[in-house]
């Protein structure tokens, strides 16, 4: 596979990630916002913000709708949904020969959707974030079954659970770690849950009970459940065993050790661990930044590699 193609594709899954993930927040957050008070409301947003936008980029209106909008359909802003989406298009544009049909104009319809989206109307903002991560899933769903999972799949499985474990351990990190600005309430807890889809799937394994340590282990280590930063990271060690199958072992030998350092943290840090010594902030960092190495020897093993490299 050409280096060039590996890099779109790797970033088409990227950015798809990045806006289901703005999506699924907003429509969670404006669906709770009604059963809180209005400083747990703005406490609340402030985490959706910062889980959302780059430090420089964080909207400065404390309006409810205005953040939604600017967190939505901000043109200027490479944070916000629609530019995801763009990137994302602009991507999967560069490599169209490797997509079916079926994905390219699924991708194509929800971008043109948004584009053509002015001001938010505030009764229907939930609803209309809600339909399009129902799109974003559509899409996702149309691309496991039309295309063929060979190389390209793999490197599109490889920038969507990257993204994914990042993108989770930001959130749990505004939760409990070294972000986290207020102490989070009973109602706080709950969205955080259905920020990752996980209400449903966390009752089912500890019921009803609202405790944040076993939140914690829960979105940090459930190996079947696909939001969790463990089940990411199992993907991205499958991904990696079948990404670049040809390139000779010195070049896999610095991604493959990475990957492997990374899943024995998942595989064998324990909850209680965390809790009872206050580190759980660090190791929310260290697997985050795991990440970017795992990013940067990727890139520099197979795609931005030089011919001395080869020779």
């Amino acid at each position: 596979m050409l280096s060039r193609v590996a890099d779109s594709l790797y970033w088409m899954s990227r950015y798809l990630e990045r806006a289901e993930h703005t999506a699924r927040l907003l429509a969670v957050k404006l669906e709770t916002t009604v059963e809180q008070t209005r400083e747990e409301a703005d406490s609340s947003w402030a985490r959706v913000v910062a889980a959302l936008s780059s430090q420089n980029e964080a909207p400065s209106d404390t309006d409810v709708p205005a953040i939604a909008q600017h967190l939505a359909i901000d043109r200027d802003s490479d944070n916000s949904l629609l530019s995801s989406l763009s990137f994302a298009r602009d991507n999967a544009r560069q490599v169209r020969e490797q997509l079916s049909v079926e994905v390219w104009e699924n991708l194509n319809r929800l971008y043109l959707r948004l584009r053509e989206t002015g001001v938010l109307e505030q009764r229907n903002n939930a609803l209309f974030f809600r339909e399009t991560l129902q799109d974003l899933h559509a899409l996702e769903g149309v691309t496991y079954s039309t295309l063929s999972h060979g190389e390209g799949w793999y490197f599109l499985e490889l920038g969507h659970y990257i993204e994914r474990a990042q993108l989770v351990c930001r959130l749990l990190d505004l939760h409990f770690g070294a972000a986290k600005q207020t102490e989070p309430k009973y109602l706080d807890w709950l969205v955080l849950l259905k920020f990752c889809s996980a209400f449903e799937p966390y009752c089912k394994a500890y019921t009803a009970a609202i405790r944040p340590d076993k939140i914690a282990e829960f979105l940090l280590f459930d190996p079947e459940f696909p939001h969790s930063v463990r089940f990411s990271i199992d993907r991205i060690c499958d991904a990696l065993a079948h990404v670049a199958p040809g390139a000779p072992p010195g070049r896999r030998a610095s991604v493959e050790r990475l990957a492997g350092r990374l899943k024995a943290m998942a595989d064998f840090t324990q909850i209680e661990e965390l809790m009872a010594s206050g580190t759980i902030a660090r190791f929310l960092a260290d697997i985050a930044a795991q990440c970017e190495e795992i990013h940067a020897a990727v890139y520099s093993a197979y795609i931005t590699y030089g011919a001395e490299t080869v020779l």
